[in-house]
C-alpha cells in the first residue's frame, strides 16, 4: 500500500508575488515547523560528494528570512535564495495537509483537486525575481484503522 501512495504523487508548481510569499513563509515558518508532520527544511550543498541537500534549522531559517523586527525583508529573502538557489520543507510520510497554509488553501483546490497533502515543498527566486513554489504530494492518506486513534 506504501508503494501505491508514492506512485499517485503529483507536481504542482505556482509563482507568487512577494507579498503572499512572505506569508506563505511565515506560515512555513512559525505554524507548520512545529507540527508533527514536519521533517526538516534544507538547502543545497555546494559539494554534491556529502549529498544533495544540507539541513537547515528553523531558527536559522527565520533568522536569514524573516527576522523578527527585520526590515526590508525583500531584499533579505532574495538575497537567501541567491545565495542558496532553494529551500526545502520535507514533511513526513502522510504529507501536510494543503489546508495548513491559508495561500494553498486558496491556491490549490482551483489547480488540482487530488493534491491534498504535501510531501515536499521547494521555493526558489526565478530569473524575472518571481517566488516560485513546487509542491510535490498527493490525496489524502487512507484513515486508520486503529481504533484506538479515534478515543
Amino acid at each position: 500500500m506504501a508503494t501505491e501512495t508514492r506512485l499517485q504523487r503529483e507536481t504542482l508548481r505556482l509563482t507568487l508575488d512577494a507579498a503572499t510569499f512572505k506569508e506563505l513563509l511565515r506560515d512555513l515558518l512559525f505554524r507548520e515547523a512545529g507540527k508533527p508532520y514536519f521533517k526538516r527544511l534544507c538547502i543545497p550543498r555546494r559539494h554534491r560528494w556529502l549529498g544533495a541537500w544540507r539541513r537547515l534549522s528553523t531558527y536559522e531559517a527565520e533568522r536569514a528570512l524573516l527576522p523578527v523586527g527585520g526590515r526590508q525583508l525583500d531584499e533579505r529573502i532574495r538575497r537567501f535564495f541567491t545565495t542558496h538557489a532553494r529551500l526545502r520543507a520535507e514533511f513526513q510520510e502522510s504529507g501536510m495537509p494543503v489546508a495548513a497554509i491559508r495561500v494553498l488553501r486558496e491556491t490549490c483546490p482551483g489547480q488540482s483537486a487530488t493534491l491534498e497533502y504535501v510531501g515536499v515543498l521547494e521555493c526558489a527566486l526565478d530569473a524575472e525575481d518571481r517566488y516560485c513554489v513546487t509542491l510535490t504530494g498527493g490525496p489524502a492518506p487512507p484513515p486508520s484503522d486503529n481504533p484506538d486513534s479515534e478515543a
